[in-house]
């Protein structure tokens, strides 16, 4: 049976509105060297034909299983705040069309 990892990632600082900062939460699992990202069902990621899987490395200079993880966490949010998973994000991302004459 694999094992299923959370890692939790900071993606931006505290400030006066949120003290703590902001967190994002992913789950992986290793297979042979790979780190793949899944949800918490243990099903792999895969948004807009991308799958999420990276190697690692135990040797100078090679990411680290957490690392590989952290930074496909950061990825995965990008990915969902840009796409049409997220229709409040992507409505509130660009410049507001105002009428002509204000």
């Amino acid at each position: 049976m694999t094992e299923f990892k959370t890692i939790h990632v900071h993606t931006k600082g505290p400030s006066r509105s949120k003290p703590g900062g902001v967190s994002v939460t992913g789950h992986y699992r290793v297979e042979d060297g790979f780190v793949v990202m899944c949800r918490s069902d243990g099903v792999p990621i895969e948004l807009n034909g991308k799958r999420f899987r990276r190697k690692f490395g135990a040797q100078s200079g090679e990411l680290s299983e957490r690392e590989a993880a952290g930074m496909m966490t950061r990825e995965i949010r990008l990915e969902l705040k840009r796409s049409a998973y997220s229709s409040v994000a992507v409505f509130f991302s660009g410049p507001i069309p105002y009428p002509k004459g204000f």
